[in-house]
């Protein structure tokens, strides 16, 4: 009876004491949704009163049912051009497959800007002058707001709102966010597209790093810059610069995973909850498979999954692409293939050999958990990475764009995955010779599973570590000392680079005098001798 008692109290108190949270959870990309309604399920969950608010950038039309928790409150906004977003078709990106321009980073510094923010603008200034929206979540009285980095009008609505707000990320990093919360540079310790990684780089590797870092962050400076100038122009006064508005933040959550992303110097400001997406359980008690699934699985031994994503559709690959693929599926008749292919397409099917099943939409979670499927060929997007990473199971990683080379990378360096140039999709030997080899080394195999091993035993659980960190953010919302204190310097002060050009003057003129006096005595020493032959 004491201990019901007790517990009852506990729970009163839990419920008293509720911090009222709003999230902002703008709806441009899906993975980002899903992220962040993940997010709120999860705080929700642990009895928080979240309060999730959805600006309409794009008009997804898969987001019934995202939202699991029924004690959130959702307010969905929707743009006064919410009509004609849902004539749009959804959009996909064909042009990433094979296009170099798409990929050139000089070109996406001048063109993410305008492009990506673009997508935003319209919602961002109708939402900044609805003075009603404003006055209607002002009343709600937050304790605290959550919102994404990658899009920061949530950043300045809660700067308005006068609430405290805590940024996060759904993807891995951002480096110029990270980097805003103390964290050092990164060269050496992650890849840049096309480089290796130390101890194998060399000094063409470390001018690529160089190269594309620079560009990379141009273009996301560009794109927070274009935000904080369309948001200033809505709001029709000076608002804080977008890097001193996301910093006043005691914490900065990532979609992290420190025993899966490559070891960075980081600081405590940046809390990793990479991870909070996964359900353990679930994962080891997946849905059972369709029927029509089991018949296929059952045809050999060995079951390959490939699917690109939602984003990137298989059935606008280029044809040399799918080519290379066929030269696979005909190399390999002990193998069995389920394509993700999001059409019918009846011409295609006719050229594939009987080993090969297309499907529009496949039950991922339940394949991959399946023994008999023994390798995923995926784009390497988070969630597809966390996800395999998670089952254990070997992976051929073909990254097409955005974050999806260095997911790619991060999931390979632990030895159960192969990261594999796009462009040689075309090569059906290449191709072959590295699916035959992740389906017959048990290497590959054992490595996944001693990640996963990892994985499920590492020390501190990551949706512990979202909901400690969010409490101690709610506590201490001005906590600023663990941001170092050089991150207000310049990189000349930061990395002491007039020390080093001082140093290096010092021991060039030092050199100079000391070889001056060598060869002045030196010059004596052989006139003495002269003189007294």
């Amino acid at each position: 009876m004491r201990l019901l008692t007790f517990s009852c109290l506990c729970f009163l108190l839990k419920v008293n004491y509720a911090a009222k949270i709003l999230i902002f959870n703008p709806i441009f990309g899906f993975s980002h949704v899903k992220f962040v309604s993940k997010l709120a399920d999860i705080i929700a969950d642990h009895g928080q009163e979240v309060t999730l608010f959805q600006p309409f950038h794009l008009a997804l039309k898969n987001l019934d049912g995202i939202v699991k928790n029924k004690n959130i409150e959702i307010i969905n906004y929707y743009p006064d051009h919410y009509d004609d977003l849902l004539k749009l078709e959804t959009q996909t990106f064909p042009d990433f497959w094979d296009s170099q321009l798409m990929n050139n980073p000089v070109l996406m510094a001048f063109m993410l800007p305008r492009i990506l923010g673009g997508e935003f603008k319209k919602t961002t200034i109708q939402l900044i002058k609805d003075k009603e929206i404003l006055k209607k979540l002002k009343d709600k009285k937050f304790d605290v707001a959550i919102s994404e980095t990658f899009e920061l009008t949530g950043m300045y609505m809660s700067h308005f709102l006068g609430v405290p707000c805590i940024p996060i990320l759904s993807a891995v990093r951002l480096d110029i966010f990270n980097e805003a919360f103390g964290q050092s540079s990164a060269f050496g310790y992650l890849t840049q597209q096309g480089s290796k990684l130390a101890p194998d780089a060399g000094f063409l590797d470390r001018l690529n790093d160089v190269y594309r870092d620079f560009f990379s962050k141009m273009a996301f400076r560009g794109m927070a810059q274009y935000q904080n100038d369309v948001i200033e122009k809505a709001a029709g006064h000076v608002v804080p610069y977008w890097k001193d508005l996301v910093k006043e933040a005691p914490v900065y959550m990532t979609n992290s995973n420190p025993y899966l992303d490559f070891a960075v110097p980081t600081t405590a400001t940046i809390v990793h909850i990479g991870g909070i997406t996964i359900n353990l359980e679930k994962m080891n008690h997946v849905d059972a498979l369709p029927e029509e699934y089991e018949i296929i699985l059952k045809e050999k031994e060995t079951t390959v999954l490939i699917s690109f994503g939602s984003v990137i559709r298989s059935y606008e690959m280029p044809e040399n692409f799918k080519a290379g693929l066929i030269k696979v599926f005909e190399s390999l008749p002990d193998v069995i293939f389920i394509w993700k292919y999001e059409i019918d397409d009846l011409e295609f099917q006719k050229k594939l050999p009987k080993n090969v099943h297309l499907k529009k939409w496949v039950p991922q979670p339940s394949l991959l958990a399946d023994k008999r499927v023994k390798l995923f060929v995926t784009h390497g997007g988070l969630g597809s990475t966390m996800e395999v990473a998670y089952t254990g199971k070997p992976a051929l990683m073909v990254p097409i764009f955005g974050d999806q080379p260095m997911n790619a990378d991060m999931l390979a360096r632990h030895g159960g995955a192969i990261a594999y140039d796009k462009f040689d999709l075309v090569d059906g030997k290449k191709l072959t010779e590295t699916v035959r080899d992740l389906v017959t080394n048990p290497k590959y195999e054992q490595k996944a599973k001693e990640l996963l091993d990892v994985l499920t035993n590492q020390p501190i659980d990551p949706v512990m570590n979202l909901m400690k960190h969010l409490e101690f953010a709610i506590k201490f919302p001005n906590l600023r000392s663990q941001i170092p204190e050089i991150n207000q310097v310049g990189p000349i002060a930061h990395y002491y680079l007039d020390v080093i050009v001082f140093l290096i003057f010092v021991s060039i003129i030092t050199a100079y005098i000391s070889f001056q006096i060598v060869c002045r005595i030196l010059s004596r020493i052989l006139s003495k001798k002269v003189k007294s032959d």
